[in-house]
């Protein structure tokens, strides 16, 4: 209802003079600065244009910048304006209006900030229309929000109208290219935003009171205890409501930020699975916050003696190897896995939620390092489920283990042993030739993707990013406590290995084969640095060996690369034309191995006559490995020897033979599918695994008979209701698929099984002897 008073009938068609109340110009400022470092936040947070969680991050950046940058702050610094030193007189709202001018602002900046995107790089074209579309709605909202003044007509200047339209456009442009730009080379650290929020609340304020200075009020009427009209007290009331609603998000993102930094340091201490992923473009998947995705598997690996060290050789770590080739294998059983650790599990972190710790499980008597290992492999499989559903893929999907073990847990440079330049103590955790330097309590194990661009997509959608390694490599080595270089040189070797499979090519290949004895046990062979699952090779032009070839080859036997180049070279005239061109491709291979492992190991590897078959590529994507043929030389050099270039390398023997294992569509990967299924089926059907107690009571399930075991023998010719009815058995039968049978064998009892990671009398699989077993045998035995 409007109230005319008498006493202000002689103002009205008057302009007043004004004048501003320091407070509440100071206030209006620091509103528009929390709305701005709200939105700032939001923004720093975003990841794509698709996904719930993007949409809802850009509402609330419109939301706050527009809410509270501008809305709230154009009413607040309106409360600075004093025009009669009373009460009556002062500046109200109409209700209409007032809320108009909120909406406004919000729609036009969610109009801005999707112009934007979320690329690593962001276009001028982009941003000029993005920041003058934000300026725009700086302007739209104050000139929106001074037609609501009920009791007082706005009478402008163009001058300044420009001007002001000017101040903000180009601080919105300015602020929000210093944003993406730091944001793009990952250095906006919150202080960093918090200058940034400076400069887009200065075009805020710029704006607002540029436009302030060049506005005169003429009076209208007084009106008071109106429905329809805003005090400015009620306006000032609704500002700080959503000023508190601001300030508490961002406390809260502080408070969230803090304790996942938390969970970093902490987790630099334990035994973490972490999620290398790569886009078709090499880059990096990393959360906001610029970390890879991990998980915690445990708190440490309990070492069961003085060599149990959990490394690249360890039978654990093989087995685990494995199983990401083929996580197809493992996925009906990760239920009675969890089951199983609930049984086991003593204590959870009362601050994480997810952090198991495995201390006081029972082991029967003589059965510790077989039950152990049994109960790390479950926690692996666990975490790996969890990790995939934290990266949004399926576990066939998530990828495969990278042959390396990072130390993690460096809190300082007297932490790292630096050992001197000439030693040669083998590092037994990632399995190279170079020193060994221990780090900290923890280990990393990585699992390694490249993404299509339709996945790349989903990820960004679930709230991840892609960038260059090098923009996060600090990043990521503060919270891992792990060198900068060392973690650099490992994310390069992981971008590496997950572009190409490699394998031979079908034809006959020249190969050294060196091995060296290792100061932990067993042995390290010399492999290509850049696929650490293939010899030193060179090939032949000859698509096959012949026995024209095999004839040559057995004059040669037992000669170093020396020797078989001088022999070559002076030998007399060939016999025909098929030999002298063997001799030819022969010698010239010979030279280019020669040159690739250098001295001393052509004068000290010795040729071996028999080819030996070893896997190649198939002749299609889909298609089993096939068999290259390989001439070998072999030898055993010195523990304390090194590589002899850079391009090569050595890695554990028992590594390297696993991967010769683990080819896409490998038949070993049935194999050893039905050997898990077997092993898990037996042990979990206790309740507790193999060789665990309750109570102090031995478990009375039997451990498995080592004197029998199931060995694959063809396809199965059967009928379909026989395989049906083998299809149908229980979790605590052998599963088999359709297209094997199963037949019981005897076994030597002394058999020890070395690929599921166990101890004393087990099973072994057939398919566990590679050609690396007979290479092995005729160093050994030479």
């Amino acid at each position: 209802m409007t109230v005319s008073t008498p006493d202000y009938d002689y103002l009205v068609g008057k302009t007043l003079p004004q004048s501003y109340n320091i407070g509440f110009v100071i206030l209006s400022y620091a509103v528009s600065y929390v709305g701005s470092l709200t939105t700032l936040e939001l923004l720093q947070r975003r990841t794509s244009r698709r996904g719930a969680y993007n949409w809802y991050l850009l509402a609330g950046s419109s939301l706050s910048m527009g809410g509270i940058g501008i809305w709230s702050m154009h009413y607040v610094a309106n409360r600075a304006i004093i025009l009669l030193n009373d009460t009556v007189s002062q500046i109200s709202y109409s209700a209409g209006y007032t809320t108009l001018s909120f909406f406004v602002p919000i729609f036009v900046l969610l109009a801005a900030f999707s112009i934007l995107g979320t690329n690593e790089t962001i276009s001028k074209r982009r941003l000029g229309l993005s920041g003058a579309l934000a300026g725009l709605a700086i302007c739209g909202m104050h000139y929106l929000g001074q037609a609501g003044i009920s009791n007082y007509v706005s009478v402008y200047d163009v001058r300044h109208v420009v001007g002001a339209a000017i101040i903000a456009v180009a601080a919105s442009i300015t602020a929000l290219a210093v944003f993406f730009a730091l944001r793009a080379a990952w250095t906006n650290s919150w202080w960093k935003r918090a200058i940034c929020a400076i400069v887009l609340a200065g075009a805020v304020s710029g704006m607002h009171w540029t436009a302030a200075l060049g506005t005169q009020y003429r009076f209208r009427q007084i009106t008071a205890g109106s429905e329809q009209n805003l005090t400015a007290k009620q306006t000032v009331t609704m500002v700080i409501i959503f000023s508190i609603a601001a300030c508490a998000l961002l406390l809260g993102l502080a408070m969230l930020a803090q304790r996942r930094r938390l969970e970093q340091a902490d987790r630099a201490q334990q035994v973490v699975l972490a999620s290398a992923t790569f886009d078709p473009k090499g880059r990096l998947m990393v959360t906001t916050e610029g970390l890879m995705p991990s998980q915690k598997i445990t708190t440490s690996y309990l070492e069961q003696s003085l060599e149990d060290v959990f490394c690249s050789s360890h039978p654990v770590f093989l087995w685990i190897y494995r199983v990401t080739r083929n996580w197809q294998g493992i996925v009906d059983l990760v239920p009675s896995m969890k089951s199983h650790i609930r049984t086991i599990t003593t204590k959870r972190d009362s601050q994480t939620g997810n952090q198991t710790n495995l201390q006081s499980y029972n082991p029967a008597p003589g059965r510790a390092a077989e039950a152990y290992a049994f109960i790390f492999r479950e926690l692996f499989c666990v975490s790996a489920v969890t990790l995939a559903g934290q990266v949004g893929r399926p576990l066939e999907k998530l990828g495969v283990l990278y042959d390396e073990i990072l130390n993690t847990g460096v809190t300082k440079k007297s932490d790292r042993l630096i050992p001197k330049p000439d030693s040669v103590t083998k590092d037994a955790e990632s399995g190279t030739s170079e020193p060994y330097t221990p780090y900290g309590r923890g280990q990393l194990l990585f699992v390694v993707r490249q993404l299509d661009a339709a996945e790349a997509a989903d990820s960004q959608a679930l709230g991840y990013r892609f960038t260059e390694p090098g923009n996060v490599i600090d990043i990521l080595a503060k919270s891992m406590q792990v060198g900068r270089e060392d973690l650099q040189t490992h994310i390069e070797d992981m971008r590496t290995s997950c572009t190409h499979e490699y394998i031979l090519e079908p034809g006959v290949h020249l190969a050294c084969f060196a091995i060296r004895a290792c100061v932990r046990g067993g042995f390290d062979v010399l492999v290509r640095k850049d696929a650490k699952n293939l010899l030193p090779t060179t090939q032949l032009r000859a698509s096959q060996l012949s026995q024209v070839g095999l004839d040559v080859i057995q004059t040669l036997e037992g000669l170093s690369v020396r020797d078989c180049l001088i022999r070559l070279r002076n030998k007399p005239t060939c016999s025909g034309d098929e030999e002298h061109t063997f001799v030819t491709q022969f010698y010239d291979a010979l030279v280019a191995l020669a040159e690739m492992i250098d001295e001393p190991l052509t004068e000290e590897a010795a040729l071996l006559t028999t080819p030996i078959l070893a896997p190649c590529r198939g002749r299609g994507p889909q298609s089993v490995p096939g068999q290259a043929t390989l001439i070998a030389f072999r030898t055993i050099v010195p523990i304390q020897s090194q590589a002899p270039c850079d391009q090569l390398q050595f890695s554990p023997l028992s590594l390297f033979n696993t991967q010769q294992q683990v080819y896409s569509n490998s038949t070993s990967h049935d194999t050893f599918t039905h050997a898990i299924h077997r092993e898990f089926a037996d042990n979990l059907s206790s309740k507790n695994g193999p060789g665990v107690t309750q109570a102090g009571k031995q478990s009375s399930h039997p451990s498995p008979n080592p004197k029998r075991w199931t060995k694959i023998l063809g396809t199965d010719q059967g009928s379909k209701s026989d395989r049906r009815d083998i299809e149908s058995q229980s979790f605590g039968g052998i599963l088999v698929s359709q297209s094997v049978i199963v037949t019981e064998v005897e076994l030597d009892p002394a058999v020890e099984m070395e690929t599921l990671g166990t101890t004393g009398q087990a099973m072994k699989e057939e398919e566990d002897t590679t050609f690396v077993n007979g290479l092995v045998a005729a160093c050994v035995t030479d």
